[in-house]
């Protein structure tokens, strides 16, 4: 009886231990579907509707050709993965500069519509792709490896171009990498501005994937995803989502930041304006333009969105 117990017992010992083995593995390989999915332009496509872009350069080699004082620079990244970056250098004799980055699935054409608005106040404008997009080489890291490669971008601005004043404009995506590099950044410039940032990329998915999904909102099914996915972004990237949150970075922030928003904005909740601005400790301004859809301020309201860059430089004395 003792033995047939004993060998019930490793029978049951034995079914566990290979469910859980199972479920781990089958977990993992889910997780890490869902984890390349966020770097997939067809997953945001069913999520979001953003249309990939990333390839499309027309505009930028348009105005490289036309501009005299444009020039396209190309940079080897310092991050360990031999790749390139490639940017835009609008010179207009200036020794301050600002960059600017695009959204998600764009490239640095999506930034040409900004490059008269800091023109005109004096500044030179680099208009850079992020990795993964347009010219750039590498994968989308979600701010892990971006954040080292504005830093590139930076050195090359003070040590070359010999740039004393140096801001950082992005949107969307670009807009949150701003955040990130505000606050996690070694080497921060000297102000920010964000249009259309998410505050945290893994409330944003988890509001469309279950929409998609069309889970019940108490679902567990995505926690246990998420989970996975996030184990499996550790071991591609050394990081995950929840150490790269912009609304946890710009509480680290010690320079002036400008946060932009759209009222109507269905991708990312207007919301996250008050929660970005609420957790920033630096000094800060914030700015939403009424019934302008995502990303859309400038094109909605050019004098506006203007104005209100022109009186957050001049409020912290960097129009001298």
């Amino acid at each position: 009886m003792k033995n047939l117990l004993s060998k019930i017992l490793i029978f049951i010992v034995g079914i566990l231990i290979g469910s859980i083995i199972t479920f781990n593995t089958l977990g993992l390989i889910l997780g890490n579907i869902l984890y390349q999915e966020l770097s997939d332009p067809k997953l945001n496509i069913n999520l979001t509707g953003i249309i990939n872009h990333s390839q499309d350069l027309t505009n930028i080699n348009t105005l490289e050709q036309s501009l005299p004082n444009a020039q396209k620079i190309v940079l080897p990244t310092t991050y360990n993965d031999k790749q390139n970056l490639t940017g835009t250098f609008i010179n207009n004799n200036s020794t301050k500069t600002v960059i600017l980055i695009h959204g998600l699935y764009q490239n640095r054409s999506m930034s040409i519509n900004y490059i008269d608005t800091y023109a005109r106040l004096g500044f030179n404008v680099l208009l850079i792709d992020l990795r993964g997009h347009g010219e750039s080489g590498g994968t989308i890291t979600w701010g892990q490896t971006e954040i080292k490669d504005i830093d590139t971008w930076c050195n090359y601005l003070r040590s070359t171009m010999h740039q004393n004043t140096i801001g950082i404009h992005g949107v969307s995506l670009g807009g949150a990498f701003a955040l990130l590099h505000s606050g996690l950044s070694t080497q921060s410039a000297d102000f920010y501005v964000e249009d259309s940032s998410y505050s945290d990329l893994k409330s944003l998915y988890y509001s469309h994937l279950h929409n998609m999904i069309q889970l019940p909102t108490n679902s567990k099914i995505l926690d246990i995803l998420w989970m996975y996915s996030q184990v499996c972004m550790y071991w591609h990237t050394g990081a995950t989502l929840d150490m790269l949150s912009p609304r946890m970075a710009v509480q680290k922030a010690t320079v002036p930041i400008l946060f932009l928003h759209g009222d109507a904005d269905t991708l990312i909740p207007p919301a996250t304006l008050s929660d970005l601005y609420n957790n920033c400790n630096s000094p800060k301004e914030m700015h939403m333009f009424k019934n302008s859809i995502h990303a859309q301020g400038i094109t909605d309201y050019p004098e506006e969105y203007n104005q209100v860059i022109h009186d957050f430089l001049l409020k912290n004395n960097l129009l001298q």
